[in-house]
């Protein structure tokens, strides 16, 4: 161990620790900020776990010509040591930490020390983006709670707090944090997850600045802990401290903060390492034992039902698997959705069949879950079949579904198109004969255009000779994964060659995505026609408080879809009781 320089006694404002470990293309950036651009009396803190580069070389430069940094080699391994040792070292009133590779803005410190000297609180917490060399994005501009100023909080009170997890974008008095025995653990990831959620729930006083106090760097290549989530050991650490924080806050009282602690968990943090995991695992080759199905059952042993229940069918599918570490269906659940991104690929029925049979006896998928997933991956996939399927899946369909019959006693959410009923019926009744019918299924229709104004959005189609000589063609809505929602929302009429149908706001009950397709019939069997449009040929006739609209960036040919606004008063309404969170 060694301290370059040191300036004697002193007590400045605050502490900077800087861990670092091979950042010596950014660590130059990074002491500029914080000794050039802090108009605050600090030190900075530098402990660095044994980097293979410069880092020290440059550390120690800075360390030599600046009496405000303090440099030390650590006396252990990884960053959570690192940043215990700063503390240690620290001097000052208040502590702050900061990562080698990021950056620090402008009047940052002085935003945060002006806040918690007038308040007293032990804690202030400020707002935060992250950056690459493409982009800048707010992760906070999703959340509540960090645009507005606020002092003398708590957890309890501002649950939203409990999102943001890291230690870089916050100032800690310097006594609280040493009378509270917080300290970071020596895990290869998520260690400054525990301390934080520490600190949340014993601070008994917290402020918020809206002020950009951190820029975080999305740094390149396979370098950065980030990049490095999928891989089992930073999983397993993950998982190990999401549990220690699962139980600091089991005994907090505070509905809001357990739904809000959880919806992040279980929807965003947790599945997030959980999805890396499971197509890693599935890809490998040789499997030896892991211990995070133990570890996901154990977590999820832990839950708040509410949150649970909000999970779509297919995420509560892939927990369930993923106990079981059947890695391989896991897989093919999350590809069937399209999750992070990807491009959808269908499950096999007969495979999403034996995964619901597998995910079932855990007990984690809620029943009506467990229906919707069924309904989507099995009945809604046979249905857009073109052929018949062959009589050995047929076969093998009937007797799998026969070991579930009451999942296709009845339509999900009341109501279902006809070619699902049949199969749906078929499946239940174990009809061979009716399961291997050849189920008409039409092919998509190309409108022509699709003008929305503010309350409605006419549909314009070309419609194949032989559609146009049904007797009645429906135009209906219904809502991408929820055949329930299906309605008629106008009758299609013929000028011209051209058929021409409306949307009405007021036919859509409830917010969000509608889907379009047409209804006819073909040789007196309903079927239901597809819609789709090329991006080109929507037109936006309104300003932007329509109750119509269209969502999306994908170029060329897309489903037809229109976007359903909230009123503008309930616009308004919801803004501002997010600012008063």
């Amino acid at each position: 161990m060694e301290d370059t320089v040191t300036d004697g006694e002193g007590t400045p404002a605050i502490s900077v620790v800087m861990p670092t470990h091979d950042v010596g293309a950014w660590v130059d950036e990074c002491l500029t900020s914080l000794l050039h651009d802090q108009d605050v009396d600090l030190e900075v803190v530098v402990v660095d776990d044994d980097s293979r580069d410069d880092t020290w070389t440059r550390v120690s430069a800075w360390a030599a010509r600046d009496p405000r940094v303090r440099a030390f080699q650590a006396p252990g391994v990884g960053g959570g040591q690192a940043r215990n040792f700063g503390v240690e070292m620290a001097r000052g009133e208040y502590l702050a930490f900061v990562d080698g590779d990021d950056l620090v803005p402008r009047g940052a410190y002085a935003a945060m020390l002006a806040s918690a000297r007038e308040s007293g609180s032990q804690m202030v917490v400020g707002d935060f983006v992250k950056f690459s060399a493409l982009q800048t994005w707010s992760p906070t501009a999703r959340w509540t709670g960090f645009a507005d100023r606020v002092q003398g909080t708590t957890l309890v009170e501002r649950p939203q707090l409990v999102r943001n997890r890291a230690c870089w974008n916050r100032l800690f008095r310097r006594d609280f944090w040493r009378e509270e025995a917080i300290a970071f653990p020596s895990v290869p990831r998520s260690n400054d997850v525990v301390p934080m959620v520490t600190a949340l729930v014993a601070a008994r006083s917290i402020d918020v600045v809206p002020d950009l106090v951190y820029l975080y760097r999305e740094r390149p290549g396979g370098t950065s802990m980030t990049s490095q989530a999928g891989a089992e050991v930073g999983v397993t650490s993950y998982l190990s401290q999401e549990l220690l924080c699962a139980r600091l806050l089991g005994p907090v009282d505070g509905e809001q903060l357990a739904a809000t602690y959880w919806q992040m968990v279980l929807d965003s943090d947790a599945w997030v390492h959980l999805r890396k995991f499971v197509r890693e695992r599935a890809a490998a080759e040789d499997r030896e034992p892991s211990p995070i199905p133990a570890m996901v059952g154990e977590l999820l042993a832990l839950r708040r039902d509410r949150s649970w229940s909000r999970l779509r069918p297919e995420k509560q599918v892939v927990y369930a698997l993923a106990t079981l570490d059947e890695a391989g269906w896991a897989r093919a659940v999350l590809d069937a959705f399209g999750d992070g991104g990807v491009t959808p690929v269908a499950m096999d029925p007969a495979q999403a069949l034996r995964a619901a049979l597998a995910a079932d006896p855990t007990g984690l998928v809620e029943p009506e879950a467990m229906r919707r997933f069924v309904f989507s991956h099995v009945v809604e996939t046979v249905a857009g079949l073109t052929e018949p399927l062959a009589l050995d899946d047929a076969v093998a369909l009937v007797a799998l579904a026969g070991q579930r019959t009451s999942w296709f006693a009845d339509p999900v959410g009341g109501a279902e198109r006809p070619q699902d009923t049949r199969i749906r019926e078929a499946l239940h009744d174990a009809d061979l004969e009716a399961l291997r019918e050849v189920v008409v299924q039409a092919d998509a229709v190309v409108a022509a255009d699709l003008t929305v104004r503010t309350d409605r959005a006419v549909v314009s189609v070309r419609l194949p000779v032989s559609m146009t000589r049904a007797d009645e063609i429906t135009l209906r809505a219904f809502k991408p994964g929820r055949p329930q929602t299906q309605r008629g929302v106008s009758r299609l009429r013929s000028r011209d060659g051209v058929w021409r149908g409306t949307v009405l706001a007021s036919a859509l009950p409830t917010e969000g995505t509608w889907a379009l397709e047409l209804l006819t019939a073909v040789d007196g069997v309903p079927v239901q026609v597809p819609l789709v449009i090329d991006r080109s040929s929507i037109s936006l006739q309104h300003g932007r408080l329509g109750r119509l609209t269209v969502r999306g960036k994908e170029d060329g040919q897309v489903p037809l879809t229109v976007f359903r606004r909230a009123s503008a008063a309930r616009r308004a309404v919801r803004a501002l009781r997010r600012r008063r969170r």
